[in-house]
């Protein structure tokens, strides 16, 4: 399914990456079962093994089925339940985000030996704000599929990561609504 890294080189281990593909498959096909969630792709982590799926093709594609499931998760959420859960979830979500960007540079995320490149990482922090009570920034899946390089003493992925679902799933949230 997905083109396999060199044989010397370590990419994901294809039987656990093709059986999550096949849960979000059945979810795709029967919405009304709860097999598996936005969460669960987007923290989704594989084995290494030489050979392996190339890495990047499995993480994009992880990315734009996570977005898909997520807009999916909130407008089924907002069929049942209405918009004011969303609205309330959207603004909590805001109050973080403005909170974070209003850290100085070096208190927002910890440093890591070859963790992501910090001036990639301004670049995208530079196109995302909160402004008058909206989020301004790219698309939730460009926010997800950012590149973020990587550096010998660059900033924590794991804490990078997670801002860039905090304000992807702000986004969605935020088109849902309107």
């Amino acid at each position: 399914m997905f083109p396999k890294s060199q044989p010397d080189l370590m990419g994901y281990h294809p039987d656990q990456v093709d059986a999550l593909l096949t849960r979000i498959k059945i979810q795709f096909e029967a919405a009304g079962r709860s097999l598996i969630t936005s969460s669960i792709v987007s923290v989704a982590r594989f084995d290494l093994v030489a050979g392996g799926y190339q890495i990047l093709a499995v993480d994009n594609t992880l990315a734009r089925l996570g977005d898909s499931l997520e807009a999916r998760e909130i407008a089924e959420r907002m069929l049942r339940f209405g918009k004011s859960p969303v609205l309330t979830e959207l603004n909590h979500l805001l109050s973080e985000i403005a909170q974070f960007l209003a850290k100085g540079p070096n208190e927002r995320f910890s440093g890591q030996k070859n963790g992501y490149s910090k001036s990639q990482v301004a670049e995208l922090l530079n196109a995302i704000r909160v402004n008058r009570g909206k989020l301004v920034s790219p698309i939730p899946l460009e926010v997800r599929t950012w590149p973020l390089g990587s550096a010998r003493s660059g900033v924590s992925r794991a804490e990078v990561n997670a801002f860039c679902e905090l304000v992807a799933s702000a986004g969605h949230r935020q088109i849902a609504l309107g």
